[in-house]
């Protein structure tokens, strides 16, 4: 088990983080205080629980890769437990503002965990991301491989029957590796043709409907369009 990106956990009380997160989402000024207070109370807990870890697979849909220029690998992220237990007692306490304050930024948080996770592979590995692959989004990866590559890869994380992750700020998927250097993907959303979307980024790699189930709670609607309407579905 792999501690989580360092530079994005000191990045995550930076200024510009906070700053990028609440306009993207709409908190005014008046807001401010009680965002950085909330982003306050999660990073110790970020610190302590949140991790990665991968498990490198030679295998697509059950068939070996023979060409040898792309390999697989299976890819979890997590941000533990104790996530779910703060965002729980908000809550509990009726702090709904806290409580959503708490899963913009922990998806956010998220989202730059891919951008590290293909910096670790470019920087420790003769490859580079080529895709992005979610379980449920293709015909090659079904949904119902979930709890298998839980139980290989970190099995400290749980899916209940429906494919919803504990923790719930956790995702799951598999990363297409190549040599190819034509081949590159900068990150989650990159290319997607939804040009209103709030997540989205520009130049091109990444599946339209990926499953990336991180909460019980209503999502927004960029993040329905990242996630997909599987996830939808599953609410």
């Amino acid at each position: 088990m792999k501690a989580f990106f360092s530079d994005v956990l000191d990045d995550f009380l930076s200024p510009v983080f906070l700053e990028r997160v609440r306009q993207k989402f709409h908190y005014g000024d008046t807001q401010e205080d009680e965002f950085q207070k909330v982003a306050e109370e999660m990073l110790p807990l970020m610190r302590e629980e949140a991790f990665w870890e991968r498990e490198e697979s030679f295998v697509k849909n059950h068939h070996q890769v023979e060409n040898g220029t792309t390999i697989y690998e299976n890819v979890v992220m997590s941000l533990g437990k104790e996530l779910d237990r703060l965002q729980e007692s908000y809550s509990d306490r009726g702090m709904l503002s806290q409580s959503y304050m708490l899963e913009v930024l922990a998806s956010e948080f998220l989202l730059q965990g891919y951008e590290a996770y293909n910096r670790y592979i470019r920087e420790n590995t003769d490859w580079h991301v080529a895709r992005y692959h979610f379980l449920g989004s293709e015909e090659d990866f079904p949904i119902e491989l979930l709890p298998s590559l839980l139980k290989r890869v970190a099995p400290q994380i749980t899916c209940n029957s429906a494919f919803c992750m504990l923790p719930k700020k956790s995702v799951a998927f598999i990363s297409e590796l190549t040599q190819d250097v034509s081949l590159q993907c900068k990150g989650i959303c990159v290319g997607c043709n939804n040009i209103s979307c709030s997540n989205r980024i520009a130049d091109d790699c990444s599946p339209k409907n990926p499953l990336v189930r991180m909460t019980d709670m209503p999502l927004t609607y960029g993040y329905r369009q990242i996630f997909g309407k599987f996830s939808d579905q599953r609410l």
